[in-house]
């Protein structure tokens, strides 16, 4: 293999290794969010339960904790996080919708759409890229960087986050992605 080749390689192998890194970041921020807008939202139950049952709270945070720090079966809490958020959100917001004044109507509403968005966070974290990428704890993606053709680069889409193998210099305006249709280019 010759210099550049390597180069190349590393290069490669630098960039999925970036790419994987802001999306990691992205849906740790994500899932923080989440958290904080769960609490709130069931503040108002969370009031009359003893102080001492409030230690559940930390296992939420153990688990997000656990998936920022990529640590082993982080993935896997941080999934079962996400989808607790996401069902949580789903609930209140059919509760809301129901209700009489437009306020909760529209917070009803905007809950189902974060359910929504927080459901394709969990596909995020089952792509299998990324859980490669995940397991392998900050050594060399070789088998992801093997699946790439020449001139492929892993991106992400900006509207659901799907991990896509794309050619950045073919990319146009009109390019959708595969799963949610939104553009790839804004």
């Amino acid at each position: 293999m010759s210099s550049s080749q390597q180069y190349r390689r590393y290069r490669g192998l630098w960039m999925v290794n970036m790419v994987m890194e802001n999306l990691h970041r992205h849906l740790y921020r994500f899932m923080i969010i989440d958290l904080i807008l769960g609490i709130l939202i069931l503040s108002g139950v969370l009031v009359s339960v003893p102080y001492y049952i409030l230690i559940i709270l930390l296992l939420p945070m153990f688990a997000a904790i656990s998936f920022k720090n990529r640590r082993k079966n982080g993935d896997k809490l941080g999934m079962i996080l996400l989808l607790f958020l996401s069902i949580t959100f789903l609930l209140v917001g059919l509760q809301d919708l129901a209700g009489e004044s437009n306020a909760q109507m529209i917070q009803g509403f905007l809950l189902l759409m974060l359910s929504v968005s927080t459901f394709r966070r969990i596909r995020t974290i089952r792509d299998p890229i990324y859980r490669s990428w995940y397991g392998n704890l900050g050594q060399k993606n070789i088998q992801s960087e093997s699946q790439l053709e020449e001139g492929e680069v892993f991106a992400t889409c900006p509207s659901c986050l799907t991990l896509l193998a794309v050619i950045p210099e073919k990319l146009t305006e009109d390019d959708e992605c595969p799963h949610c249709d939104g553009k790839l280019v804004n």
